[in-house]
């Protein structure tokens, strides 16, 4: 299938790559149906894009990659709309990057309080809420700048 985009102009994707969320992302919930894209090999992030509306995309990291102790639990009630037979089996978890600008600086920060489990096998996925928890929605990323020789 062709997908037209914003930023990568007319892609073309298997129908087995789309993701599909049955609620959509937090505040789109009517984007249901996502392919997800890596930056480029050596990054750590990837590019959320919707399948119906080409302007949107969401930048998405590994938790891990950052925050390797980072730790959520999945209900069974998830699970089950996962199609998961245990919540950690057969699973990515990816989490919301955003960039926020002040005063002539940014800042890279990562919503650690929402994020989106992919059941590897069927494809379906879900952006979920953590409670309870230390983690933030803006917790900032390390920057990692390559040192000149």
């Amino acid at each position: 299938m062709k997908i037209t985009t914003s930023r990568f102009g007319t892609i073309e994707v298997e129908e087995q790559e789309v993701i599909h969320l049955e609620n959509g992302m937090i505040g789109f919930p009517e984007e249901k149906r996502f392919v997800l894209l890596r930056h480029h090999e050596e990054s750590p992030f990837f590019w959320f894009q919707s399948v119906e509306k080409g302007d949107l995309a969401f930048v998405l990291t590994d938790p891990f990659w950052f925050q390797p102790d980072y730790d959520i639990e999945i209900s069974q009630e998830d699970a089950e709309s996962l199609g998961l037979r245990s919540p950690s089996e057969g699973i990515q978890t990816l989490v919301v990057v955003n960039i926020h600008s002040s005063n002539g600086t940014s800042e890279i920060t990562a919503n650690l309080l929402g994020p989106i489990i992919i059941n590897l096998h069927n494809r379906l996925a879900k952006q979920i809420v953590l409670y309870r928890t230390p983690y933030s929605h803006r917790h900032p990323l390390p920057s990692h700048q390559k040192k000149k020789p």
